[in-house]
């Protein structure tokens, strides 16, 4: 299996932006957004859950949106954010926003594919060289592909992928540096399929567990590592009760931005254009927020005392090999010629 991807910038993320925008609105004929003043605007009172401490980036963005369409519909449209899984886990969410009870959620793209599985070449191991070849994959012509077939099946539209960053390994009190580190580990995961063969190849014991129950876990030891990018890593507080951090950058967390089904069917069109133009704005903002405030975490962590391990390229290589049969098992459940459009995106 050739891993080897090509340096990518998504050089046109702005002309499927546009051409999503213009989808949403549905037709060539309705009014702008420049030109609708607030009293264009229905009365509603909406819903937005995730899973995210109200310190992350993503739950800022998610409020950032929330206060944009408050501020751009002048208070007609209120959305209410309910982070930290108060209205439900990243799967309940996925569950409540197909039949409506919740309009907007904050999902990421593992926990989606056990409702679409496509959506698993999101989180097959060492797909991504960096960021920008991810957001050329979630923003082009493939997740475009992705987001349309998760809508079909599920009625769920996405409206954008917020991001977590590259996931990282911690773990109590062993430092891991190769994949043999992982072996016997107890290790806590995300409840889809793919994650746990990611972690089985390794050698790990993998325990599914919702992101709410996680710090719990570590605290009594019931798993004594788990995987997480850094911003959630320090978020959560997992940084507290885990002695070691290793940059392994195994899997890209795109977090998509959802809306029900039931919402867009009765939201007028200039509304469903407001929020997918918002949606994609505040897209920008989170990755550029997200990023911004990674190195910083790290330092603090370090500081705390908490071991940092950056992999050599040759114990990056180790483990992309030791990854390889997971390849193997879900090149045909995914598809072969959607994970090579993926790779060879530019």
């Amino acid at each position: 299996m050739n891993l080897t991807l090509p340096s990518s910038r998504s050089l046109t993320g702005k002309l499927f932006r546009a051409a999503r925008t213009a989808v949403a609105a549905g037709s060539l004929g309705l009014m702008t957004l420049s030109a609708a003043g607030a009293e264009d605007y229905p009365e509603l009172t909406l819903k937005f859950g995730h899973p995210y401490n109200e310190n992350h980036p993503l739950a800022k963005g998610a409020q950032k949106f929330a206060d944009e369409i408050g501020e751009k519909t002048g208070g007609k449209i209120t959305i209410q954010v309910y982070p930290n899984s108060t209205i439900g886990s990243s799967r309940e969410l996925v569950e409540a926003a197909q039949i409506g009870v919740v309009d907007f959620a904050l999902v990421p793209t593992t926990n989606v594919a056990s409702f679409y599985s496509p959506l698993d070449i999101f989180y097959l191991p060492f797909l991504f060289r960096d960021s920008e070849h991810a957001y050329a994959v979630s923003d082009g012509p493939v997740g475009q592909s992705l987001y349309e077939g998760l809508q079909k099946v599920t009625g769920i539209h996405t409206l954008a992928m917020y991001e977590s960053g590259f996931r990282t390994i911690t773990t109590r009190d062993k430092k891991i540096e190769m994949p043999d580190d992982m072996k016997g580990v107890k290790f806590r995961v995300v409840n889809n399929p793919l994650n746990v063969a990611t972690f089985k190849a390794l050698g790990a014991n993998p325990t599914p567990m919702a992101l709410s129950e996680v710090f719990t876990g570590l605290q009594q030891g019931t798993v004594d590592g788990q995987d997480n990018p850094v911003g959630n890593v320090k978020a959560f507080g997992f940084d507290k009760v885990q002695g070691n951090i290793t940059l392994s950058r195994h899997q890209w967390a795109g977090i998509m931005f959802l809306a029900s089904d039931k919402l867009w069917q009765s939201a007028p069109d200039g509304v469903k254009e407001l929020f997918t133009e918002t949606a994609l704005e505040t897209q920008d903002w989170e990755r550029e927020a997200l990023n911004a405030v990674e190195a910083s975490y790290l330092k603090e962590m370090e500081s705390d005392g908490m071991t940092v391990t950056r992999l050599t390229p040759e114990q990056a290589a180790a483990f992309q090999a030791a990854m390889e049969p997971v390849w193997d098992e879900y090149r045909e459940k995914i598809g072969a010629d959607l994970i090579q459009s993926a790779v060879d995106t530019k």
